[in-house]
């Protein structure tokens, strides 16, 4: 993982394009990045993401220490590793300010959000690149407990520690340690109430100024003087870019000081996880997994184990991205043009849009099962396409013939899409049963329901896909309804 590091500066990123070491860096010098906000968070969370080990270590010691992990310290020290937690009250008073800035004199200003759309870096997302497991705890309690714990009471101190920079991503590093240790540290500036320091903290909270909150920019900020409006308008291409996050490190003096909380803090504070993209660790739990090993920790685990909920989920759902994938390509095929009402997709297309009851929806077709299967680089180029093809929330159906079905089918087929899309995607997932010239089927007395829908939340849906019997006033809007239901209610499974 290559890094370049800048200790005792916060650099912003026009003073980090001056430096000669990151010369080569492809993100951070693009020119053709839109508009975008630059907010103002104020954050009083923090959070500390792990793996199952790091997991058992922290049920095992009732708290955290240095993991010694991917974030090692160059020069030896050890720390404890926290980041900024910005939820979307903290994204909602950040836009409050900035329109406050943008049109001062301006009373009660009032707007539809916007803000939240470009919150797409890993900073903002319900994933986690670390880790199945993420610890969220009021900053100022993680501060208490640090400073009664390690700085025997003295107010913790704090310093800027470093820039680094990675591929597509920038880090500033405030340092937190105990005055004990002020000679140690001293060559590390103070972390002063600058106005225009990256990251400050006051009032008991982290004041972080975000200078690339996106990382793919699927929209550009619109500011209207006329109305005093912003807006975010959608791109017809995205773009990458590099994007920034604030971590906090707790200096221990040696990896056995532990930060220790009490038993039903850790309880109360974690939850599940999914994997994200351009991840530091490979060894990632699956939810049941996971359900049963917090349970086997803490057996008296009031439960259940929450799944992190997406950012988007606190705001109206107006926009769905929905990937139907199948044995048949013929069949995911017709079935995408039904729901479109028309013979958009034509063999080797991939995505239309369609637009019911004031939610929009991203159709995107995939290849069949087998052609997956055995072309890895058409896997691939699939996985990417729906990745890529926007921020809007994801949700899967599976396309199954109900003409002659049989349960052995069935099987095969969520086999055959578990090991294509990974099993985390079948919790976003649903049955569609499609049928065209004959009788609606009676999926439920045919088939064994509760056992072989399981894998998928027992979701299922009989669908016409003869395009002529397409009813967008019935069929289309009441399954695109169930899709985002079940993308709603899937964060608390």
């Amino acid at each position: 993982m290559q890094q370049t590091h800048f200790p005792f500066e916060h650099l912003k990123l026009e003073d980090l394009k001056l430096k000669p070491e990151v010369a080569d860096n492809s993100y951070l010098f693009k020119t053709n990045i839109p508009e975008y906000p630059k907010p103002e968070f104020y954050v009083s969370l923090l959070k500390h993401e792990t793996t199952r080990e790091g997991l058992q270590g922290i049920h095992t010691d009732g708290g955290f220490r240095d993991p010694n992990g991917v974030f090692k310290d160059p020069n030896g020290v050890s720390l404890i590793w926290w980041s900024l937690t910005v939820g979307p009250e903290e994204i909602n008073d950040a836009e409050t300010r900035l329109l406050k800035k943008t049109f001062p004199g301006v009373e009660d200003h009032e707007q539809q959000t916007f803000q939240w759309k470009f919150a797409t870096s890993p900073a903002f997302l319900e994933t986690s690149r670390l880790g199945s497991f993420r610890f969220t705890f009021p900053l100022e309690e993680v501060l208490t407990a640090y400073r009664d714990q390690i700085c025997s009471g003295a107010k913790p101190v704090m310093r800027v520690y470093e820039t680094v920079l990675y591929k597509q991503e920038v880090m500033y590093v405030v340092l937190v340690h105990s005055p004990e240790f002020n000679k140690k540290f001293s060559k590390y500036p103070l972390l002063k109430d600058d106005p225009n320091a990256v990251c400050v903290y006051k009032d008991e909270r982290f004041i972080w100024r975000s200078e690339a909150m996106c990382e793919t920019h699927w929209y550009a900020l619109n500011i209207r003087k006329d109305t005093n409006q912003m807006e975010a308008r959608r791109l017809p291409n995205y773009q990458f870019y590099v994007w920034d996050h604030v971590a906090v490190a707790l200096h221990v003096e040696n990896t056995e000081n532990v930060l220790k909380f009490d038993v039903n803090k850790l309880q109360q504070n974690l939850k599940y996880c999914e994997e994200g993209g351009r991840t530091y660790r490979s060894n990632y739990t699956d939810l049941d997994v996971a359900k049963d090993l917090v349970f086997k920790f803490w057996p008296d685990w009031p439960g259940p184990l929450e799944v992190e909920r997406s950012l988007q989920l606190s705001y109206p759902v107006a926009g769905l991205k929905v990937v139907l994938a199948g044995s048949c390509g013929e069949e995911t095929r017709t079935t995408c043009n039904a729901i479109l009402g028309s013979t958009t997709l034509y063999p080797g297309s991939h995505s239309g849009e369609v637009t019911v009851d004031n939610l929009v929806v991203n159709i995107i077709n995939t290849p069949a099962f087998s052609e997956l299967q055995v072309n890895e680089k058409k896997k691939k180029k699939t996985l990417d396409h729906i990745r890529l093809s926007g921020p809007e929330l994801e949700a899967f159906l599976l396309v199954i013939k109900a003409q002659n079905i049989k349960a052995a089918k069935i099987r095969r087929t969520i086999g055959d899409f578990e090991d294509i899309f990974q099993k985390k995607a079948l919790r976003r997932t649903m049955i569609l049963f499609t049928y065209k010239d004959q009788m609606e089927p009676d999926i439920q007395n045919k088939l064994m329901q509760e056992v072989l829908f399981e894998k998928v939340g027992n979701r299922y849906r009989v669908f016409n896909s003869n395009l002529p019997n397409r009813d967008l006033a019935h069929q289309v809007s009441d399954l695109l309804k169930e899709v985002k239901k079940m993308i709603v209610d899937r964060s608390s499974s």
